[in-house]
């Protein structure tokens, strides 16, 4: 009966194809466990595809083995019809005939639902890494800035909307008019595993990429957004001017369907193709379980006592004698020496891009025509091959669009080089202060770049998995591409927290002096807050145009931040901008900014914000920041006794590099 159904169906199907993703490196045999499982699954989901939430995910298998895990979200505004025409469109031919024949992992989106499955689980994980963006390549009619911001901040007004707390239909629509003949429209959607959170920080990403024109839309695994200068969803819009007020979803958020199936949470099936009983497997699993559990805590402990009674007293690097067999085995990062010689000339001055206390930077090109940068460690700087070490075992594990990509390494007994991506505008440092180019990043860079690095570092914090602090957050430090975007670079100095420890602490000073916290280089205590620190260093420093650490003691006999808090107190904000930028600005997004970074930099540590509250309030106007306390001054010269008269600064100004502070 459901396959005469669904051959029924097919011929009213108007499904609106747009793109799909399947690899071809996890593929399953014909008449396999696995294809079982997915046509169950698949025929699950179509039958699931009438209920009013739009919405179902569902597993298919028992066991570990050839266990699919798929779902569907059906736009917003789609009826019931529409949402099973598209879901058995893409279940019943385009997924398993089509584009992804023989797959365990794929997904596929149409303007009306997407459909996604994987032999592994993502529900209720926010997954940014996969995205596809399709713009009107049509200009902007009239006032390009304020178009864009009142785009902006009606996306965000949605998100705020479709992200809050207790709907099970995380959606929205708005408009909101730009002229008398222009009425901009906005769509939000995240599927409802998400919580409240990471649904804001997934449409707060694709906002932040959106580029300028007059139509975009971005879709991701987890969420999507799209604006137009038409209307394209159904329903009834409150179109209002800017300002305005966001509309409820088209669908009353409602309690998950059931189900006659076991459930395992909302609207999660476990299906049992022979429809057997697996009350004694189960039983059995579960005593095999509890004992593996218990043998491997004896292990773990005994392990741990083993590795005590060898363990010399923990120092911020590892052993300087450890081997790089781990390296090594990370093959599809390895190039060769002679690779790397051939692409650099045979590391020729005529391509050297700088030199740091660690080595070199040189550009390469790779015979595929790719560019490169790469460096090359000092052979006698030790401390060179751990920060080596370091960063190859931890940038390697990161991807965001914000962070210098990481594409190999080389290495034998005497050289030890990192390739990455190749950024032509070098780094931040070499606009921002230099009188001549300063000019060329007007606002609207200026808070790109801004937001940038926040989000950048809010993956680095949280959103990566893994909970890294950098330590060595600054303007050389941040790569610009071709459309000035900014990239963070240099992890030798990072480290990694788990999750549930806040704070820790060193005996050895690494960083550069003006951009580290007072707690860190008067007590050797470093956090994420350390980190914010820096940033609202960095924050203040680009508003302004001027470098913390060599502001003018004579025009005004303090340091930028000291400069820059007597204004706040004074209600001068807009005095501390930079001349070349205070005409053109947005007096309410740099007076923001000004008041942002000065909550980064306050003294107590408590009261700067996350990146996560940074990120927030960089993307929208509605939240409200508390009054900022005074900052930790930083105006006193190196060698005074709060910091040590034996520390040392090793200024470096190449495109990727390490500065440190290091005892002598």
């Amino acid at each position: 009966m459901l396959i005469i159904k669904i051959n029924n169906l097919k011929s009213s199907l108007a499904a609106t194809y747009f793109t799909y993703e399947c690899s071809n490196t996890t593929m399953f045999a014909n008449n396999s466990h696995y294809q079982t499982n997915l046509n169950t699954l698949f025929h699950y989901l179509i039958s699931n595809a009438t209920n009013r939430y739009g919405y179902h995910y569902a597993t298919a298998g028992i066991g570990t083995n050839d266990v699919v895990f798929g779902n569907f979200l059906c736009r917003g505004d789609q009826n019931s019809s529409s949402c099973q025409d598209c879901v058995t469109t893409a279940t019943m031919t385009d997924l398993p005939i089509t584009y992804c024949p023989n797959r365990k992992v794929a997904i596929m989106w149409y303007d009306e639902c997407m459909v996604r499955y994987s032999n592994e689980s993502f529900f209720g994980i926010f997954d940014y890494d996969l995205g596809y963006i399709l713009s009107n390549p049509q200009n902007v009619t009239g006032n390009v800035s304020q178009f864009t911001d009142i785009t902006d901040d009606m996306l965000i007004n949605i998100t705020n909307h479709a992200s809050g707390g207790g709907s099970e239909i995380k959606y929205a629509t708005a408009g909101v008019v730009f002229t008398s003949s222009v009425t901009v429209y906005g769509l939000v959607q995240c599927t409802p595993d998400l919580s409240s959170f990471q649904c804001k920080m997934c449409l707060v990403n694709i906002i932040g990429e959106f580029p300028i024109c007059i139509g975009s839309r971005l879709l991701r695994p987890s969420c999507s957004a799209r604006f137009e200068t038409y209307q394209f969803f159904n329903g009834n819009v409150n179109v209002t001017g800017p300002g305005m007020l966001t509309v409820p979803p088209s669908l009353p958020p409602q309690p998950p369907p059931t189900s006659n199936a076991t459930e395992m949470g909302p609207a999660t099936m476990i299906i049992n193709p022979s429809g057997k009983s697996k009350t004694s497997t189960n039983k059995v699993i579960a005593i095999v379980g509890v004992l593996a559990f218990l043998a491997a805590g004896l292990l773990a402990i005994t392990f741990y006592f083993i590795m005590r009674r060898y363990k010399n007293k923990k120092n911020d690097y590892d052993d300087p004698h450890q081997t790089d067999e781990d390296l090594t085995t990370r093959e599809s990062l390895l190039y060769t020496m002679t690779t790397l010689q051939t692409a650099t000339n045979n590391f020729s001055n005529e391509n050297k891009l700088g030199e740091g206390g660690f080595g070199r930077v040189y550009k390469g090109t790779l015979s595929s025509g790719e560019e490169v940068a790469v460096k090359r460690l000092s052979r006698s700087s030790l401390q060179g091959a751990q920060e080596f070490k370091n960063e190859i075992l931890l940038v390697a594990k990161l991807h965001h669009k914000n962070l210098a990509r990481l594409l190999g390494f080389a290495l034998n007994q005497k050289e030890k080089l990192l390739v990455y991506e190749y950024v032509p505008n070098k780094s931040l440092d070499h606009f921002v202060f230099d009188p001549v180019k300063q000019g060329q990043l007007n606002w609207r860079s200026r808070y790109n770049i801004i937001l940038g690095i926040a989000k950048g570092m809010l993956y680095l914090h949280q959103d990566s998995g893994l909970k890294i602090i950098h330590r060595d957050l600054k303007a050389s430090n941040i790569l610009l591409d071709a459309n000035m975007n900014p990239k963070i670079a240099d992890f030798g100095l990072a480290r990694m927290f788990d999750y549930d420890k806040s704070q820790s602490n060193t005996s050895r000073l690494v960083g550069t002096y003006g951009y580290m916290s007072p707690e860190y280089a008067t007590r050797g205590i470093y956090s994420t807050k350390s980190d914010v620190y820096s940033f609202g260093i960095l924050v203040l420093e680009i508003v302004s145009g001027k470098i913390n650490s060599a502001f003018p003691e004579e025009s005004y006999g303090d340091n930028l931040v000291t400069h820059a808090w007597k204004l706040w107190q004074a209600g001068k904000p807009l005095a501390f901008v930079d001349a070349t930028i205070r005409d053109s600005c947005s007096s309410h997004k740099v007076t923001r900014c000004v008041h942002l970074g000065l909550l980064c930099v306050q003294e107590a540590v408590e009261a700067r914000p996350t990146m996560a509250m940074v990120v927030l309030t960089l993307e929208g106007n509605t939240l409200t920041l508390p009054v900022p306390r005074q900052p930790g001054f930083f105006n006193k010269a190196i060698g005074d006794s709060d910091i040590g008269s034996d520390i040392v600064v090793v200024h470096s100004s190449n495109d990727v590099s390490v500065s440190e502070i290091e005892p002598r």
